[in-house]
């Protein structure tokens, strides 16, 4: 069996790691034995009442995606209504866009008003 490491990400201060299940397995690069690895509860960082949820949805279908949130925690309901949302199965894509919502310039204006 396969040991994959958590896959490294370049995380501002601020943010907190609430989970972290995000690992290097890859479905384009090690094929569907390991499908296990893709499930909802990849990673969740917060800052103040921004969220940051990742998740694989379906869980464990190879067929499914990357879902990317950005969330305002003192909204009601704020998964239903996300500042935010991306999708991907690439997970390149995902990474970029990543660090780029916990870059400060990006969520600068947010966090401000929080």
């Amino acid at each position: 069996m396969e040991y994959f490491e958590l896959q490294p990400l370049r995380i501002p201060s601020g943010w907190t790691v609430q989970y972290n299940n995000f690992s290097e397995y890859d479905l384009e690069q090690h094929g569907e034995k390991y499908r296990f690895e893709l499930v909802e509860d990849l990673l969740q960082l917060k800052n103040h009442n921004l969220l940051i949820d990742l998740g694989w949805y379906p869980s464990m279908d190879s067929a499914g995606e990357y879902v990317l949130y950005l969330v305002d925690t003192k909204k009601d309901r704020p998964f239903e209504r996300p500042i935010e949302e991306f999708r991907s199965r690439v997970k390149a894509e995902i990474i970029a866009k990543l660090e780029y919502w916990m870059n400060g310039g990006h969520c600068h204006e947010l966090l401000r008003y929080s």
